[in-house]
C-alpha cells in the first residue's frame, strides 16, 4: 500500500520536543498536531495525507529545517496487487472491490479499481481507497472484486374478477 510517493515534512518551527502525537503510516488532516514543543509551539500537518516513519524523538531540539517525517503526495491509499484468482476479463476500471489485511481480516474497506494493467499476466490492479481506510502504508493487502447485488424484479399482478355486480 502506498499513497503516490512521499515528500519531507519539516518542523518549520524552533524548540525542544515535549510530546509526539503520531505514529508512522497513519492518516492526518491538515492542521493536526504532530508534536508539541516545550515553548508552547506545535508541529502541524500541512495538508491531509499519510505519514511516513517518525524521524524525531521527545527531547530533541528542532530547527525549521528538521525533517519530522514524510507525508504522502496523495490523500488516497493506492493498492497495487496481483488480481488473485479473478480472471482479468471479469473486471473493469471503476469496479467496486473489497480490501483487507491478512492480520486483520474483519477490517474490510471498499474501494474502486482505478487501473488494470494486463501487459504481463496475471496483471496488476491499482485500487484507490478513501482516507478512512483502516490500513497503514506498507501493509500487504488482499483485494477481491465485490460482486454486484442480485438484480431485483418487480412483478405486478392484475386480478380480473369479472364485471362489477350492481
Amino acid at each position: 500500500m502506498g499513497a503516490g510517493g512521499q515528500e519531507p515534512l519539516l518542523a518549520r518551527t524552533v524548540g525542544r520536543v515535549r510530546r509526539l502525537f503520531f505514529t508512522g503510516g497513519e492518516y492526518v488532516h491538515r492542521g493536526d498536531v504532530l508534536a508539541k514543543l516545550y515553548n508552547y509551539t506545535f508541529v502541524v500537518a500541512p495538508r491531509d495525507g499519510f505519514l511516513g516513519p517518525c524521524e524525531i524523538a521527545a527531547g530533541q531540539y528542532l530547527t525549521p529545517t528538521t525533517q519530522v517525517t514524510t507525508i504522502s503526495r496523495r490523500h488516497l491509499l493506492v493498492v497495487v496487487c496481483p488480481p488473485g484468482n479473478t480472471r482479468p476479463a471479469r473486471v473493469r476500471v471503476g469496479d467496486s472491490v473489497s480490501v483487507w489485511v491478512a492480520t486483520r481480516p474483519t477490517r474490510v474497506a471498499s474501494g474502486s479499481l482505478a487501473a488494470l494493467d494486463l501487459s504481463e499476466l496475471p496483471g496488476t490492479w491499482t485500487v484507490l481507497l478513501k482516507p478512512g481506510a483502516p490500513f497503514r502504508i506498507g501493509e500487504q493487502a488482499i483485494v477481491r472484486r465485490r460482486l454486484p447485488p442480485p438484480l431485483a424484479a418487480v412483478v405486478s399482478v392484475e386480478v380480473n374478477q369479472g364485471p362489477d355486480p350492481k
